[in-house]
């Protein structure tokens, strides 16, 4: 299977770091450097017609969200060479994403129920950070406010749901969100349960734009 790095004309626009999704600009750059495999800025002027302040605005967020790498091109006469872009592979973006959608993937292939073992396996997760906080004080959505904190979710209380407007495993929960969004589904409900065993959690993968919802249930 291809992967996510080279997805099709037809694919939708990929999402950065923020979670939100690219502009089509912005996808039709990314995509014009995988097509090459490696390209200079003039290159992607001839290609693009854009203005170079413009194509490097792109380029530089596209290096900042893990999308591109930049290289010095090789030596040839006098002056400075000029940098390289080059995208690496989707697993290469960040080692830990690379291992949860390796272990996802083979979820999915070879277990009856890939989502409800992923979700129960989020929960036993969810169980173990609960107990690492056993000092925690306040109602349970408050700890796990907490805890997505600190798991770098960026969560924001919105009262009716919480929006969580970062994923430490995007690129992953990108190719098989069914899978790695019920572990993280999973991990909630755990640490919810840890306080109150009447708790639930539902999370809704990229529900509004640029963010997941999380929606909680308790008894109080």
């Amino acid at each position: 299977m291809e992967n996510e790095s080279r997805a099709g004309e037809n694919a939708q626009p990929r999402r950065g770091a923020d979670g939100r999704r690219y502009s089509s600009t912005r996808e039709r750059v990314l995509r014009e450097v995988e097509a090459r495999g490696s390209a200079s800025l003039a290159d992607l002027v001839a290609a693009t017609g854009l203005h170079e302040n413009t194509l490097r605005e792109h380029l530089e967020r596209l290096r900042q969200d893990g999308r591109l790498r930049r290289v010095r091109a090789e030596v040839r006469g006098r002056g400075r060479p000029a940098w390289r872009w080059s995208a690496p592979p989707a697993d290469a973006i960040d080692p830990y994403a690379g291992l949860a959608l390796a272990l996802a993937d083979s979820l999915a292939a070879t277990a009856p129920d890939p989502v409800g073992i992923a979700r129960a396996a989020g929960e036993q997760w969810g169980d173990r950070i609960a107990a690492q906080h056993p000092d925690a004080i306040g109602a349970p959505r408050t700890i796990v406010l907490d805890v997505m904190r600190e798991q770098g979710f960026a969560p924001d209380d919105e009262g009716a749901e919480i929006l969580l407007h970062r994923c430490p495993l995007l690129a992953a929960a990108a190719r098989r969100a069914d899978v790695v969004c019920a572990v993280h589904e999973g991990m909630i409900a755990g640490i919810l349960r840890s306080r109150d065993a009447t708790a639930d959690a539902t999370l809704l993968p990229f529900h509004t734009d640029g963010a997941c919802a999380l929606r909680i249930r308790t008894a109080s």
